[in-house]
């Protein structure tokens, strides 16, 4: 028999009893705590319980969101779940007008969900008083780093305003996951992992799978002509005393840059702004080589077509034109205007294709998420598999705006989702804004078209299949290549943060532990 947590602010049986749930809310509850913990067990309820738990009709509550989906997405909830009035649960974003919002600020009772930009922004305007609130929720909190807004807003709160963050991937290393607790005025931090025994009842299996494939031929030789270029250009820093390794990184790259850049600041040698222009030639090249071993033949001549066009232009770089005027560069860009896209279809699209449409073939009713880096070859991909009898697919793309490339508004996001929710679609291609948390319905198939280094990133792919039912993920990876190397680094970070984490927290001891009841 289902139980259903019962609170005068909750509506009945909206909330299923999960102790694990109830129990990191009675930490939230006890004092300020940071909450990492698998996506899919549903950290969000979390936040809702302790929202319903110390509502204060006197006071106000800011749960903040990195992007207006997520935060729309947050205030559904919070108006399907609490028997709080709906009006007194409000939305801002950049798009609420200042006057509205100065007005909002003025109410008590609110619970304001809001994205991080426009509190920041009404902060430093004056509008936001510290005493009208006594709760600040952190969602995706691993964001509270550097210059980000979350930082700001937490620095203007004092520590007794009671803070909850919630993240599913907080940083590779100990040091990283202590900055965003610090940063957001946090000391206590409570961890769930795939082993938990008080989860592990909660989280369905996702099966994994790597499947390696070669590069082609014409793509291997245009990646060896990139390769030379950049061997070159380092074997001259080197040179220069600016260190740079053979088996070099995108990383060792901006670093030598910054190393130069200090140097410059120094001294007034000529020598050094050389240097600078070959380290920023030697980005653009890397740039195309990770285009040409991780997307394929369209997405790297188009970047090789830009490079020319800005070559000619009054105003061009001299690395820039170091590029062009290269014999490499340009025997690169003739074997790519060589090939028809319509005859000769890269390796790993290939495989996408095929996979995708098999997958379908034996289950006919399945939602597929594809993730791409890179915008341009996203069209692409979306072209190539709408080319299928039974794939109908769609992009999923941001709202900023790139050269040619029109974003999507938020209404148009939310009207794809709710297509892909009612089958119109079966395939959903996406860049990183599928990543975060956004209300995509869960899918039984997650393809990484391409690697990425980013272990937050890799964990937020994954986390969306196997939240109702077992998933699949199939990462596509051109062996030898950019694409493999990340592949290996992102799977690095990863084992290094489970291991911080395991080690990160011990939880104190107690004769009994409390639960939700003892503070009805």
């Amino acid at each position: 028999m289902t139980e259903y947590i019962e609170h005068k602010n909750i509506k009945s049986k909206k909330v299923q009893k999960r102790l694990y749930q109830e129990l990191l809310t009675v930490k939230a509850i006890e004092q300020n705590t940071l909450v990492v913990a698998p996506t899919g067990l549903g950290k969000t309820i979390v936040a809702v319980l302790l929202i319903a738990y110390i509502y204060d009709p006197k006071k106000n509550i800011l749960l903040l969101s990195p992007t207006k989906p997520l935060i729309t997405q947050h205030k559904k909830s919070l108006e399907e779940i609490l028997t709080i009035d709906s009006q007194k649960i409000k939305l801002l974003t950049g798009t609420t007008t200042q006057e509205k919002r100065k007005e909002i600020y003025k109410q008590k009772g609110l619970i304001i969900c809001a994205t991080p930009q426009t509190i920041r922004n009404d902060i430093l305007k004056g509008f936001i008083e510290e005493k009208d609130y006594n709760l600040i929720i952190f969602d995706e909190a691993h964001r509270g780093v550097g210059n980000y807004s979350y930082v700001e807003i937490s620095s203007y709160f004092n520590e007794n305003i009671k803070r909850l963050g919630l993240t599913a991937s907080p940083g590779a290393n100990r040091k990283k996951i202590q900055e965003v607790a610090d940063n957001l005025k946090i000391k206590h931090v409570e961890i769930r992992t795939e082993t938990d025994q008080d989860v592990v009842d909660y989280l369905k299996e996702i099966d994994l799978e790597i499947v390696f494939t070669e590069l082609d031929e014409v793509s291997r030789k245009v990646s060896t002509l990139f390769e030379s270029f950049i061997f070159e250009k380092v074997t001259f820093l080197n040179k220069l005393n600016i260190r740079i390794s053979k088996n070099y990184t995108k990383k060792q790259i901006l670093q030598a840059q910054a190393i130069i850049l200090d140097r410059i600041q120094k001294t007034q040698n000529k020598l050094l702004y050389v240097a600078l222009s070959q380290t920023a030639s030697i980005l653009k090249v890397y740039h195309a080589k990770e285009l040409i071993e991780t997307q394929g033949f369209v997405s790297t001549k188009k970047y090789l077509d830009k490079l020319f066009k800005e070559a000619q232009e009054k105003k061009a770089s001299r690395a820039l034109k170091q590029i062009v005027n290269h014999e490499n560069i340009c025997k690169a860009y003739t074997s790519l205007l060589n090939i028809d896209p319509k005859k000769q279809i890269y390796s790993k699209q290939k495989l996408l294709v095929d996979y995708v449409k098999n997958f379908l073939k034996n289950n006919l009713k399945s939602k597929i998420l594809v993730f791409n880096n890179f915008r341009e070859n996203a069209n692409l991909l979306v072209e190539l598999l709408n080319k299928e009898k039974n794939i109908c697919s769609v992009r999923f793309v941001g709202q900023a705006t790139k050269v040619l490339d029109k974003g999507l508004t938020q209404k148009q996001q939310s009207q794809i989702i709710q297509e892909f929710r009612e089958n119109k679609h079966n395939v959903l291609v996406c860049t990183s804004v599928g990543e975060e948390g956004l209300d995509i319905p869960s899918v039984d198939l997650v393809v990484f078209y391409d690697a990425v280094a980013s272990e937050i990133r890799a964990i937020q792919r994954r986390g969306r299949t196997g939240r109702f039912s077992a998933g699949k993920v199939v990462l596509l990876l051109n062996k030898g290549t950019i694409d493999e190397h990340y592949y290996y680094v992102s799977l690095k970070k990863e084992k290094a943060m489970k291991k911080t984490l395991k080690n990160f927290h011990t939880p104190r001891k107690s004769k009994k532990k409390k639960t939700l009841f003892d503070y009805c």
